[in-house]
């Protein structure tokens, strides 16, 4: 996966930038991934949607390497 300025929190830390409305270049402030939370304050929207491709095709490859059972 590329770089991103992504940056990965925990649960208490993204509930907490949730709940403060801190300043963000888009109206995402944080983004949910599995079990994984990410601070994404710093992103445009199109660095956003680059992002989530990422995941998504990390999540695709996952589930191609591993047949199902």
């Amino acid at each position: 996966m590329r770089y991103h300025k992504a940056s990965r929190v925990t649960k208490p830390e993204a509930d907490s930038i949730i709940a403060n409305g801190t300043a963000s270049l888009s109206d995402v402030v944080v983004i949910s991934h599995g079990k994984h939370w990410y601070d994404v304050r710093a992103m445009t929207r199109a660095e956003l949607e680059a992002f989530v491709a990422d995941l998504a095709r990390t999540d695709l490859a996952e589930a191609q390497t591993y047949p199902p059972h």
